[in-house]
């Protein structure tokens, strides 16, 4: 981030020690730096005791729950999975996408690449697809070398549920090397 010249000027101006000038935070082991709430009338900086982290910490133990996500939810009266379904909701629609799926897909390392078309309409598997596709959801990402750990564009390819159960079963992809070993992406 850039700063303006107005607060390089402030901070060049003020009392304000730069990051690894600061005090340390009090706890025990921690070894951030103290948060500074506000300045004095003088200009030097006012610091809490300890660093953001652990204030965090300190107003959510307060509060009898484990997390500041944890409290914002219980304030507004949500589970955290809700508040965090909300708050992703809110990102994907300032990004433009039309649903929080779009939104995860383009986190996802293979799904980023999905189609909007069955790719077998062109008949890679030995016959040609003429399933109307009406939601995305009944399209899948399939790893053609049967490899689920092979994410290259190249290894990937779009087929709707029908095609993808097929090629599955045809090239007995369900029984490859190391597919019970992936880790679920949520």
């Amino acid at each position: 981030m850039v700063a303006d010249s107005r607060s390089t000027n402030y901070l060049l101006n003020s009392k304000i020690p730069p990051p690894d000038k600061r005090p340390r935070c009090t706890v025990k082991g921690c070894k951030k730096h103290k948060a500074i709430i506000g300045t004095l009338k003088d200009g030097s900086p006012n610091y809490r005791k300890v660093c953001a982290e652990h204030h965090a910490k300190n107003i959510a133990e307060k509060n009898g729950v484990k997390s500041m996500v944890e409290l914002t939810a219980k304030r507004q009266g949500m589970t955290v999975s809700q508040y965090a379904y909300k708050s992703i909701k809110k990102t994907a629609e300032s990004r433009g996408y039309s649903s929080v799926t779009e939104y995860r897909n383009t986190k996802h390392p293979y799904r980023k690449h999905r189609k909007e078309y069955c790719e077998n309409r062109d008949g890679r598997l030995g016959f040609k697809c003429r399933c109307t596709i009406r939601h995305s959801a009944q399209l899948q990402v399939d790893h053609k070398n049967g490899d689920p750990s092979d994410n290259r564009p190249r290894n990937l390819q779009t087929l709707c549920a029908n095609c993808h159960i097929y090629k599955t079963h045809l090239n007995k992809d369900y029984s490859s090397p190391g597919r019970k070993k992936l880790k679920k992406i949520a």
